[in-house]
């Protein structure tokens, strides 16, 4: 039986990286500051415990790239939540949160500046 972590990797349309940076999110019920786990060029994974539903629509805001960094500005889409941290096998605890894809960026360029700097830096392991 496939893990569902491997279920996702096969469906994912982008490569993904494995980074950590803040993100200023703004949801139908909150507006935060919040951890981004990882990211593509279709979307991300960030840590919170104030998660919104599934099909709610967001907005995400933050800085991302090492040597060029640029502004990005999206929206999205809650596609999943895990309200509370969860334990899976081997004990690894996965923390809270959601995954938003995206479907708007401003400017529009940035899905690429993601997805070429995410290639080119290779995905990243924790």
């Amino acid at each position: 039986m496939q893990s569902e972590e491997k279920k996702w990797e096969e469906r994912r349309r982008y490569k993904r990286a494995y980074v950590r940076f803040s993100v200023e999110y703004r949801g139908r019920n909150f507006w935060q500051v919040v951890e981004a786990q990882d990211i593509s060029a279709g979307g991300m994974f960030v840590a919170t415990d104030k998660v919104e539903p599934p099909q709610t629509r967001v907005e995400v805001m933050f800085s991302f790239g090492e040597k060029e960094k640029r502004f990005i500005h999206a929206e999205g889409i809650v596609v999943w939540n895990r309200p509370r941290p969860q334990t899976i096998s081997g004990g690894e605890v996965l923390p809270a949160g959601m995954g938003i894809m995206f479907t708007k960026f401003l400017p529009s360029r940035s899905q690429n500046f993601i997805k070429d700097l995410i290639e080119n830096q290779g995905e990243k392991d924790d």
